[in-house]
């Protein structure tokens, strides 16, 4: 293998810790890692206001903080925004000269920013969300949109040397986009170790433990379905299930509404990630024209969390697909509040611990793959490094 000496990485990602938000807490975990391995990593970030939550992960490598010029809700000016930010993360990086850049996707379309900006240099992609992609799912443009081809094919004019993507389907997408020679590393976003998680105090919300407790904790946007989570609300029977709501996000003052005065409901304002042990079943979705476009990190968290989960999505994606022995499906091609009737009505206690006995299985594989996949990207970024040879 090359040697690595002086080898310099830089990763861009909008949020970092202490800012809250899962795609900042793997940029700092792998930047541990990197740092570990006698790597300079740089941060390169954005200043700004996040809603969210997570764990206590610790910031890594040396962080440059972009400032932003808004934080509002108007989506005209958060894309224009957004746009700025990219520009600037990608600009600001490049003062650096590093040998590797690993561009992650948030805000929207950095990955433009970076095959403008990064030709003839070596850079990452780190797919947590794609892009033009997910302006088709969102229904904002078509596919056919002058605008949407015009971005893909700046995308594509300019590919990343290696690809870290979020499971198999996801994985098999973008080779079919970018090429089947381009190295890859599968790396599920939520992985975590719940022995780190121990000393976190029993929640007061978490009291009755007769019932069978549900929860969604986390981001509730244009990917999620808000009608499952009505539906489950509806079929909801309180002399059974409690049902945990921390919510933020684009649907998530509109379920808050739903839910108000329903009984067995409460809402809490977070719920850190040492206490999802406490919620026996985890509620995730992904509407179908999201499936690949990005993987929810709910149930990869609540597999960790030796919990299990009801996921409203297709079998065709992977969310099912890495995880499907510790939880239940509800295909979204269903009557979806028949479906999570059915599913609400035969689970039982003993399903339960069942399925929590595969779910602390899979967050051992879990584990294990995490590690390999950040040996993967060290040597990666090694194989490709200029400064390498």
């Amino acid at each position: 293998m090359k040697q690595d000496r002086g080898i310099i990485v830089n990763i861009l990602n909008r949020n970092y810790p202490p800012c809250p938000g899962i795609t900042g807490e793997s940029a700092a975990e792998l930047a541990a890692y990197l740092v570990g391995r006698g790597l300079l990593v740089n941060i390169i970030t954005v200043d700004g206001e996040y809603q969210g939550g997570g764990g206590e992960v610790k910031s890594s490598g040396n962080v440059y903080r972009i400032k932003t010029f808004y934080n509002g809700k108007s989506k005209a000016m958060r894309l224009l925004s957004n746009l700025y930010e990219g520009f600037s993360m990608v600009w600001k990086s490049r003062s650096f000269s590093p040998d590797v850049t690993i561009c992650m996707t948030d805000p929207p379309l950095l990955n433009m920013w970076a095959a403008i900006l990064l030709r003839k240099r070596k850079w990452i992609l780190w797919a947590m969300d794609l892009y033009p992609e997910a302006f088709a799912a969102a229904g904002l443009v078509s596919k056919g949109n002058v605008f949407y081809k015009l971005i893909d094919k700046i995308v594509l004019s300019n590919k990343p040397s290696h690809i870290i993507s979020l499971g198999p389907y996801q994985n098999d997408y973008l080779h079919q986009k970018y090429g089947r020679d381009i190295a890859s590393t599968i790396l599920p976003c939520g992985v975590y170790n719940a022995a780190d998680q121990n000393h976190v105090d029993f929640p007061s919300w978490a009291k009755d433990r007769d019932k069978i407790y549900l929860g969604y904790c986390g981001n509730l946007g244009e990917a999620h379905s808000l009608e499952f989570l009505m539906s489950v609300i509806d079929c909801l029977d309180p002399t059974r299930f409690r049902l945990i709501l921390a919510l933020y996000g684009a649907g998530g003052a509109k379920l808050a509404a739903y839910a108000e005065g329903k009984q067995g409901v409460e809402m809490v304002s977070s719920v850190k990630r040492g206490e999802l042990k406490y919620i026996d079943i985890h509620l995730a979705s992904l509407k179908n024209e999201w499936v690949n476009v990005c993987v929810p990190s709910k149930t990869v968290s609540s597999v960790c969390s030796h919990a299990t989960f009801i996921y409203c999505g297709s079998a065709e994606s992977d969310n099912w697909e890495l995880l499907k022995g510790a939880g239940w499906l509800i295909p979204v091609m269903d009557d979806v509040k028949r479906s999570a009737q059915e599913v609400l009505t035969r689970i039982s206690k003993q399903d339960i611990v069942e399925k929590k006995g595969l779910a602390s299985e899979l967050a051992k594989v879990l584990l294990c793959k995490k590690e390999a996949a950040f040996k993967s990207i060290y040597e990666g970024i090694v194989e490709i490094a200029p400064r390498s040879r």
